[in-house]
């Protein structure tokens, strides 16, 4: 009997540490950001991302100030899982394709924009915009 008592406390205080442990806030990731990169030849783009919910991810569209991406370009392959972000992109008419893989860390994003057809990519950050 004193054993049953035992692990029926045991069972109880385990069930109210559960309980009171701090549980890590969803993210979200709505709102406007803004980043810039780096093209070579013409200089650095800054690219306006605006992200809303929607169902089970994101929806969002793209913006840059030099022209490359069709205005308000819808972003597609969204992902959330834990931190890590990533979506699809066309610049140039859709002639070219990136992949950029990004770390959240509140309202900053870190990560790469990778050219799918060429492989090569570079570091890319945004900033959510208060």
């Amino acid at each position: 009997m004193k054993t049953f008592k035992f692990i029926a406390g045991l069972v109880a205080l385990l069930g109210l540490v559960v309980l009171s442990a701090p549980c890590s806030p969803a993210i979200d990731l709505t709102g406007t950001w803004t980043g810039s990169i780096d093209t070579g030849g013409m200089g650095a783009d800054t690219l306006t991302l605006v992200l809303k919910k929607a169902a089970q991810s994101y929806t969002g569209t793209i913006n840059d100030s030099l022209g490359l991406i069709d205005k308000d370009f819808a972003i597609t392959e969204v992902k959330l899982v834990g931190n890590e972000f990533s979506f699809g992109l066309k610049a140039m008419g859709g002639a070219m394709e990136f992949a950029l893989k990004l770390k959240v860390d509140g309202d900053k994003m870190t990560g790469e924009i990778m050219n799918k057809a060429a492989g090569q990519g570079g570091p890319i950050e945004f900033v959510r915009k208060k």
